[in-house]
C-alpha cells in the first residue's frame, strides 16, 4: 500500500463524526467447520440468521454519524444475499466500509460489485501459509482457491483503474502455524495483496480453543516471537504492510475493540459496545487463564424498538462507557475499574 493511499484512508477514519466505527453482524451462518470458530465449538446453541434488509436501514440511519462501518460479526458476511446492497448504502453515507470474509464466496459478480462501489477493505482469513495447514484448521476451505481469487479481485481492480478495496490477509496465529507467518508475507507481495494482519484467537470458550492459541498469559515462547520479528523485517523488506497482535497479556487503558467510540449490532438488531459480548449463543462460555467462566450476552437495545441514537443515550449504556473512560483516565488500569463483563476477555488486556 503506497503512503499516499494509507494516509487516505486514515484521513477518512479521523473525521469528524460521533463514532469511530459500527460494526454490523450481517450473517452469524458460514460454510466452513473451522476448528476454532465458536460456531463450531458450540453448534447446539449456536443461531445462524441473516440479518434482514429492515434491520440494516435502521441502523443506516446512523451511519452519518460513524466514520467507518465493518460488515462482518461472527459469520460470513458474504452469504447475506443484501450484501452489496449494505456495502452501497455504508459508502452513500459518507463511510469507509470493510469486511471479512472467508473467500469462499468471493465470485466474480461480488468482486465487481465491491471495486464498482468503491469498498475500501477485504479482509481475507487465513489460518496458514501451506494448504494443508491451512485446511486442517479452516475446514472446508482451500488456499490455492482463496490466492486465486485475490489475484483475480486485483486484476478487476487494474482493469477498473481502482485501487479499492484494500486486501488484506488475517493470518490467525496458532500454536502450530507460526512457522508459516513469514511465508504468508510473501504470499502477501506475491499476490498485490497489501499485507497481512497477524490475529489471536482472542475469544478462547472451550480447552480445544485453549489449546489452539499461540499467546500466552505468562510468557510466550522465543520461537513465536521470532517468527513475527522475521514476518515484520521481511514485510519491510517487500513492501506491504505488516501488523501482529501481541503474544502477551499486559495493561491497557482501553482495548483495541474501544467500546468509547465504537459498538456492534447483531443480526436481530440487538446493540453491544463489542461483538465479543455478541456472541449468538444465550450464554457466553469462557475460559480466561486456565480458568473457566460463563456470562450472560447483555444488549443495550434493539434496533427494531428504538433509534441506536436512543440506545447510546441509555442510563445503562452511557454508565458502561463511562467506566471505560475512567479507566482510559487511570494510569494504573486496575483490573477492578473494567466493567465485570469485559474482566475474563482476552482484548481487555491487549491480546
Amino acid at each position: 500500500m503506497s503512503d499516499a493511499r494509507l494516509f487516505e484512508i486514515l484521513d477518512l477514519f479521523r473525521r469528524r463524526r460521533r463514532l469511530g466505527y459500527i460494526q454490523v453482524g450481517v450473517s452469524s451462518r458460514c460454510t466452513l467447520g473451522c476448528v476454532m470458530c465458536p460456531r463450531t465449538r458450540f453448534p447446539d446453541a449456536w443461531s445462524s440468521v441473516d440479518m434482514p434488509p429492515e434491520t440494516y436501514e435502521k441502523i443506516a440511519r446512523s451511519f452519518p454519524d460513524a466514520r467507518n462501518v465493518y460488515l462482518s460479526g461472527w459469520g460470513e458476511p458474504l452469504l447475506n444475499a443484501h450484501f452489496l446492497g449494505m456495502v452501497g448504502s455504508a459508502k452513500e453515507a459518507g463511510c469507509t466500509v470493510g469486511f471479512t470474509t472467508n473467500g469462499a464466496r468471493l465470485d466474480e459478480g461480488t468482486m465487481r460489485g465491491l471495486v464498482e462501489l468503491g469498498a475500501d477493505l477485504v479482509g481475507v482469513s487465513v489460518a496458514g501459509a501451506a494448504p494443508g495447514t491451512h485446511g486442517s484448521r479452516r475446514r472446508g476451505s482451500d488456499l490455492n482457491g482463496i490466492f486465486s481469487r485475490i489475484a483475480q479481485l486485483n486484476a478487476i481492480k487494474k482493469e477498473a483503474g481502482s485501487d479499492k478495496p484494500s486486501i488484506m490477509l488475517l493470518f490467525m496465529m496458532l500454536k502450530d502455524n507460526m512457522d508459516e507467518l513469514p511465508d504468508s508475507v510473501e504470499h502477501a507481495a506475491g499476490l498485490g495483496a497489501d499485507g497481512v494482519v497477524a490475529t489471536n484467537l482472542d475469544y478462547v470458550g472451550d480447552p480445544v480453543q485453549d489449546g489452539l492459541k499461540a499467546f500466552s498469559y505468562r510468557a510466550p515462547t522465543v520461537g513465536s516471537l521470532e517468527k513475527v520479528s522475521e514476518a515484520r523485517e521481511l514485510a519491510e523488506r517487500l513492501g506491504v504492510y505488516f501488523r501482529a497482535f501481541p503474544l502477551q497479556m499486559s495493561r491497557v487503558r482501553v482495548c483495541n475493540e474501544d467500546p468509547i467510540n465504537n459498538l456492534y449490532v447483531s443480526e436481530g438488531g440487538d446493540v453491544y459496545p463489542c461483538v465479543y459480548l455478541g456472541l449468538p449463543i444465550v450464554w457466553i462460555p469462557r475460559i480466561f487463564c486456565g480458568s473457566r467462566t460463563v456470562i450472560p450476552r447483555v444488549s443495550f437495545g434493539n434496533v427494531n424498538e428504538r433509534s441506536l441514537n436512543e440506545i447510546l443515550e441509555d442510563e445503562a449504556y452511557a454508565s458502561f462507557r463511562m467506566r471505560h473512560e475512567t479507566r482510559l483516565r487511570d494510569h494504573e488500569s486496575n483490573t477492578d475499574s473494567l466493567p465485570v463483563l469485559c474482566r475474563t476477555c482476552y482484548k481487555a488486556y491487549g491480546i
